[in-house]
């Protein structure tokens, strides 16, 4: 039996370490603690290790501290001492806390929290995810204005989720509206603790979806010509099915441009894209290598692209193609990308197309101008032009079918010199009904002759001195063809090695016979400024060809591999065509050979033969060569050869072509980009290199590498761009471009195509 002092010891030490079980000294939640006191009626301090859950309404809700005093009829509650409120949304840690429990607003006092963003269960967190990362922030004060609405002073924020964040945002004060947005001012950017740059205040997006409207990180640049470059975008999410973007771009030497980006997706069949750019270039002094320079007057330039494509009611389906600038020296001098700055053509076209089984109407409006130089240029196409089509059709269950084409079109060609136009423009009227029968159709002989009837009417003509003239003609021809694919001649082999299991050697023939009658006003013929619809009559045409292939089948060294990888492939094709024309005349305007059309060649009986070889050796790689050799004086008109390789985290490509045409310099060009990709594409790089070698000089070398880690990336651009002749003051742009992104917020490319290092 134990003595009184004794029994007095144990039942203090039992007080000391037992925990009373939860109890609901508050209403609408459980309390756990150590002790408890009644300060007065209204007022509760609980003390040591508090925990309290919510319960009903309260449910999900938790608070942790040291001691806490709760006032149990106004439902506030001052806590201190490793307080922590967590909810199934976010969590908040602070030293001290003032809170209210029923209006859901408090303070916290040298705080850090975190927030969740949608699903937590369903979110990828890294910067490419379809949902935005938990966002992470802390401050000396973060006061809860408002349901998921948080107030910070002298803190950061980042929705990078790596234990130790790899960026941050710090800054004076700061509205985080979840699900919307967070409004920071005197913002500093830093990259690894490392200041990257200061925006006095920055509108930072932070939807749970992929489509939030905000700025997005602005990138610079620096360049010879421009200076250096600050573009900035905004990113305006309309709805889900439209967007448009607003970019700045402002550079110290040059000026500033603004440009609009706006996209919209109504439905299958009717989405657009509409850019337009405005630029005001200020007046720049070009500086030269040998300390000359000169002067590039001042101007505002625009330009517009873009494409929209809309169902009507009626079966019918619009279209519209913008491609226009009004400035050629801006086009060259600002353009990044090596094809829209050698571009000088700019057009406008439209259409309207119903079809009804095999009826099709087609209303069509074309304007392009090719730029010879900034004062002369060539106008052409069609304002209107209104074509109406009846495809193939079988007559009863005879080989025999029959289709029939009319165009009546308004067709344009201005020329444009200092200031001065010639109006070719005339219109025309087209009629060509054609029979067509299907002789053979067996799998080793394909056989097919046709008749067309074409009726040409020109509402102007050519007089005897070759004037252009107000004065109607019509030119009517008949067209007789016949082709022949075949026979067909095959054979099988099963060489069971590394390259194949089964090869397939096909050897196909090809003939062809066109004879278009004569006709007598063919020298009153207008060329509308080309040749496209000059016709030589009373010609016979004949076209062969042979073509070699060569079909491969190799099992999948895979077991689990897809069906497709075993499938046949086609690994070598070579092909030789050539023509021979009664008329010499006729071989200058056959648009199947590149070196023919156009006086690019004297005139010949014959065409230049044409050689085109693929080859496949593996599924990876692949190479193309076409060539035509004129076998009258022995030269190599055309060249032209591409290959590339795809192999795991590598990509290659490597293009060159040589032209020799009797009416325009020799020209020789390689073109050639490679791709690396590394760490499962977190880093890589790029290279372009477009080299004009008949001119002795690399039109451009471009690189462009990227690290993207969890959090952020990081882009770097340099090119080396050489001017055409015209700009001598400056022959070469050197350019640099930088650009970063972060998770939740990404970066942009200028209008004028920055950071396109996989162009090719």
């Amino acid at each position: 039996m134990l003595h009184y002092p004794a029994r007095r010891w144990l039942v203090l030490l039992l007080c000391l370490v037992a925990r009373p079980a939860a109890a609901q000294l508050i209403p609408g939640w459980d309390s756990k603690q150590f002790t408890f006191e009644q300060i007065d009626a209204d007022r509760i301090r609980l003390m040591r290790e508090v925990e309290i859950n919510g319960v009903g309404a309260n449910a999900g809700q938790q608070i942790f501290a040291d001691e806490l005093v709760w006032n149990r009829v106004s439902g506030e509650f001052e806590a201190s001492g490793n307080v922590l409120l967590a909810s199934p949304t976010a969590r908040i840690s602070a030293e001290r806390v003032v809170f209210n429990t029923k209006t859901g607003l408090g303070t916290f006092y040298t705080a850090s929290g975190q927030a969740s963003l949608g699903d937590r269960a369903l979110q990828d967190k890294s910067m490419f995810g379809t949902l935005e990362p938990d966002i992470y922030f802390y401050g000396e004060t973060i006061e809860k204005v408002a349901d998921d609405k948080y107030r910070i002073t002298n803190g950061s924020f980042t929705t990078c989720v790596q234990p130790t964040p790899r960026w941050d945002i710090v800054t004076g004060s700061a509205t985080i509206d979840l699900e919307n947005y967070a409004i920071l001012r005197n913002a500093v950017v830093r990259v690894k603790d490392v200041p990257v740059f200061y925006l006095p205040i920055m509108y930072y997006p932070i939807q749970s979806d992929d489509r939030a409207t905000g700025f997005l990180l602005p990138t610079y640049g620096t360049s010879t010509f421009r200076g250096q470059s600050l573009s900035n975008a905004f990113f305006w999410a309309m709805s889900r099915s439209q967007d448009l973007t607003v970019m700045h771009d402002w550079y110290t030497k040059a000026g500033q441009g603004v440009g609009v980006d706006y996209r919209y997706l109504v439905g299958p069949g009717s989405e657009g894209n509409v850019r337009g750019y405005r630029l005001v270039q200020k007046e720049t002094l070009l500086e030269s290598t040998g300390g000359t320079g000169s002067i590039l007057p001042a101007e505002t330039s625009y330009e517009l692209r873009g494409g929209v494509a809309q169902m009507l009611p009626g079966g019918f389906r619009a279209r519209l193609h913008l491609d226009y600038f009004s400035s050629l020296t801006s086009q060259q001098l600002y353009n990044t990308n090596i094809y829209e700055a050698s571009r000088r053509q700019r057009s406008v076209a439209g259409s309207v197309t119903g079809t009804w089984g095999g009826i099709s109407l087609t209303g069509n409006y074309q304007r392009a101008e090719l730029f010879q130089s900034e004062t002369q240029s060539d106008v052409n196409g069609f304002a209107p032009s209104l074509i109406a089509n009846l495809s193939s059709k079988r007559l009863g269950t005879l080989p025999f079918y029959v289709s029939t084409t009319a165009d009546a079109s308004r067709i344009l060609y201005i020329r444009k010199s200092d200031g001065t136009e010639q109006d070719f423009s005339i219109g025309r009227f087209d009629f060509q009904p054609t029979f067509r029968a299907a002789l053979s159709n067996w799998s080793f002989l394909n056989v097919n002759a046709s008749v067309a009837f074409r009726n040409t009417y020109f509402s102007e003509s050519l007089d005897d001195s070759l004037r252009q003239v107000a004065v109607p003609m019509t030119r009517r021809y008949l067209d007789f063809r016949a082709e022949a694919i075949g026979p067909v001649f095959s054979r099988v082999y099963s060489p069971n090695n590394a390259i194949a299991d089964r090869l397939k050697h096909v050897v196909e023939p090809t003939f062809s016979i066109q004879r278009v009658t004569d006709f007598d006003n063919q020298n009153r013929v207008p060329e509308i400024g080309g040749s496209y619809d000059y016709v030589v009559g009373g010609v016979s045409r004949f076209a062969y060809g042979l073509t070699n292939r060569l079909l491969v089948r190799k099992a999948a060294a895979d077991s689990v591999a897809r069906p497709s990888a075993a499938a046949p492939r086609e690994m070598l094709s070579v092909s030789l065509t050539q023509s021979y024309y009664t008329d010499a005349l006729a071989s200058q305007f056959d648009v199947n050979y590149q070196s023919s059309y156009r006086n690019q060649r004297s005139a010949s009986n014959f065409s230049p033969v044409a050689v085109t070889v693929r080859a496949t050796p593996t599924a990876f790689t692949n190479a193309t060569v076409r060539m035509e050799f004129d076998q009258e004086d022995g030269t190599l008109r055309t060249f032209n050869t591409t290959g590339g390789s795809t192999y795991r985290a590598a990509q290659v490509n490597i293009g060159w072509s040589t032209r020799n045409y009797d009416n325009s310099p020799f020209e020789n060009a390689v073109n050639a980009s490679t791709t690396l990709n590394f760490l499962g594409g977190k880093t890589g790089g790029s290279y372009l290199l477009n080299w004009d070698v008949s001119r002795g000089y690399i039109i451009q070398q471009r690189w462009v590498g990227h690290y993207h880690a969890q959090c952020c990336g990081l882009s770097v651009e340099y090119q080396q761009f050489k001017f055409p002749t015209s700009f001598s003051a400056i022959p070469q742009d050197r350019r640099f471009n930088l650009s970063f992104t972060l998770a939740g917020i990404g970066t942009f490319s200028n209008f004028f195509g920055a950071f396109g290092g996989g162009q090719y």
